[in-house]
């Protein structure tokens, strides 16, 4: 499904979330483990490879997008749409979820 947002009056194409996509994000700055706690540069990071803009071009038509009176909830819409719909996505997700160690009580460590 192709999904598209709105800037300063302009609308964007969304990126789906491929490999690619994840790289050129990391190659920004943006981890996806960090998509949470950084939603300001993941925005933007994510608003640079939609536009195809600068980086600074693209924070600055963000601000002004914000400082006209617009919202980032369109865009992170369609981000969280487009990881939805990520097969890549799932897979390293569930590649994570796998390999990460189960916690144990200290309860269940007493009984070994």
């Amino acid at each position: 499904m192709l999904h598209t947002f709105t800037i300063n009056d302009k609308q964007y194409t969304a990126k789906p979330f491929d490999f690619n996509l994840v790289c050129d994000l990391e190659d920004a700055g943006v981890q996806l483990s960090e998509i949470s706690s950084k939603p300001m540069s993941a925005v933007r990071a994510y608003f640079t490879l939609c536009s195809e803009l600068d980086k600074d071009v693209a924070g600055l038509e963000l601000q002004a997008h914000m400082i006209g009176g617009g919202k980032i909830d369109e865009i992170v819409d369609a981000m969280n749409a487009e990881l939805k719909e990520s097969d890549f996505f799932r897979a390293i997700s569930k590649d994570e979820k796998e390999n990460t160690p189960k916690r144990t009580s200290k309860k269940d460590s007493e009984k070994e």
